[in-house]
């Protein structure tokens, strides 16, 4: 099987095997396709980034286009979990047109409820440029698909 190792610093994004860096934002716009669906809704296909604004930035909404009742809260890795780092199998390389890390785009989908959590087992990737995208779960990982946030301690602390 072949991979390609995706690791994160910061805003930025490279792999393992080039020095080449970019903390540019996805170019392509906010429209998001997922060829495939995603797990639990794989009608769902067009989905579009809206930013949220004060506090709650950089976490973004990954609203669906068709269903705008359904979206989800998603965010860069590097905001909760700077030593994230992922594999994408040739496959995924191959249909979202990944030349090298730059056109990768990853993100987190977030759950909130009592212990808000983070899925980095099945992390978000997306071709910056084109917005083709998919859910790439990773194998052979401690990774969680439920991994509690990391808290910030209180300022009265």
């Amino acid at each position: 099987m072949l991979t390609k190792e995706i690791q994160f610093e910061g805003p930025e994004v490279r792999t393992t095997a080039s020095s080449r860096r970019s903390s540019e934002t996805q170019s392509g716009g906010d429209e998001l396709t997922f060829a495939a669906g995603l797990p639990g809704f794989p009608d769902l296909h067009n989905f579009r980034l809206e930013r949220l604004t004060g506090e709650l930035e950089p976490f973004r909404l990954m609203r669906s286009v068709d269903r705008p009742e359904i979206c989800f809260v998603v965010v860069a890795p590097a905001v909760l979990f700077p030593d994230y780092s992922i594999e994408i199998e040739e496959q995924y390389v191959s249909n979202l047109a990944l030349n090298d890390a730059e056109d990768a785009m990853v993100m987190l989908v977030i759950t909130l409820g009592e212990q808000p959590t983070a899925n980095l087992l099945g992390p978000l990737v997306v071709n910056r440029h084109s917005g083709m995208a998919a859910q790439v779960v990773q194998y052979q990982t401690s990774y969680q698909a439920a991994q509690p946030l990391p808290i910030a301690p209180s300022p009265e602390a």
